[in-house]
């Protein structure tokens, strides 16, 4: 099956609202953090080291929520790529919940653990973080002005590859799953991070396994020019498809990677208005009330 790429024109522009402050950040676990395989340096502080917008060496992963405007929002977990060693949870974390806040979606930043515990399978423990995320966002929903049943996951780069792990990944069957997933410009989709590569599958792949129900809506914005293929996006895109789930695909031909909620390009500036229009299409999102 030939993945279908949606090319949009949008007409009109989402409602401007402004966003919420943030809450303080709170710790995912509330003893220690599960699987633990590292220590941070003496006199360093665990839930990380800050530079220029990112974060690395988490030991004690925090959450950071941004209340909805209205009750009954949905409300997304927002996963900060760096290839599960570092956090841009600037561009790819603060300014996205802004983002999402000023279409009316409540949002959560999750600084999950970094750097890599595993070279071979570095999302093992961010998936533990991510997963838990999934359960206090479900308890805790209503709380920000969300609605428990309209839980995404929302991820860049490695960010993207934790959030289709958490969505669609083979687990155990009480594994938490989101309402629905989005990716953008995901990385390590493909066992080999080249166009003509097939996508990582088996135990510790991306691909749901057969009979695999529900598996939820997926939206995938990507740059053809990235040096992680748009092709993995479309792959895992046509595949959810032929397993009876949906999913929208953007692509743009320039942008290349790492853009995140910025103005750096058109994929940047214009991929949350299309995200936005996704979630009302898609039913998670309320459409605007007349004045």
């Amino acid at each position: 099956m030939k993945p279908c790429f949606l090319l949009r024109t949008v007409a009109f522009l989402l409602p401007v609202q402004i966003f919420a402050e943030p809450l303080p950040p709170v710790p995912v676990w509330s003893g220690a953090p599960p699987a633990e395989t590292l220590q941070p340096k003496p006199d360093q502080d665990p839930r990380g080291v800050v530079k220029k917008g990112s974060r690395t060496d988490v030991f004690i992963p925090e959450f950071v929520a941004w209340p909805a405007e209205k009750p009954g929002a949905p409300i997304v977990i927002v996963c900060p790529g760096g290839g599960y060693n570092g956090l841009a949870e600037e561009h790819e974390g603060v300014e996205v919940a802004k983002r999402l806040n000023a279409f009316g979606s409540a949002a959560v930043v999750l600084k999950y653990r970094v750097p890599r515990r595993s070279q071979e399978t570095p999302w093992i423990v961010p998936v533990l973080d991510a997963r838990e995320m999934l359960r206090i966002v479900r308890k805790r929903a209503t709380e920000w002005n969300a609605d428990p049943a309209k839980v995404g996951i929302l991820g860049f780069s490695a960010g993207g590859n934790l959030a289709a792990r958490v969505a669609y990944a083979p687990a155990e069957p009480d594994a938490p799953r989101p309402d629905f997933a989005v990716m953008v410009y995901p990385a390590y989709l493909f066992e080999k991070d080249q166009p003509d590569s097939v996508l990582r599958e088996g135990p510790n792949g991306v691909v749901p396994p057969v009979g695999t129900k529900p598996l939820p809506p997926a939206f995938f914005a990507h740059s053809a020019d990235d040096k992680y293929p748009a092709e993995g996006s479309a792959a895992l895109a046509a595949r959810l498809k032929s397993m009876g789930g949906s999913a929208e695909v953007h692509v743009w031909a320039k942008g290349g990677h790492g853009w995140g909620a910025t103005d750096r390009c058109e994929a940047a500036k214009r991929w949350t208005d299309l995200l936005g229009i996704w979630m009302r299409e898609t039913g998670f999102l309320a459409a605007p009330s007349n004045p």
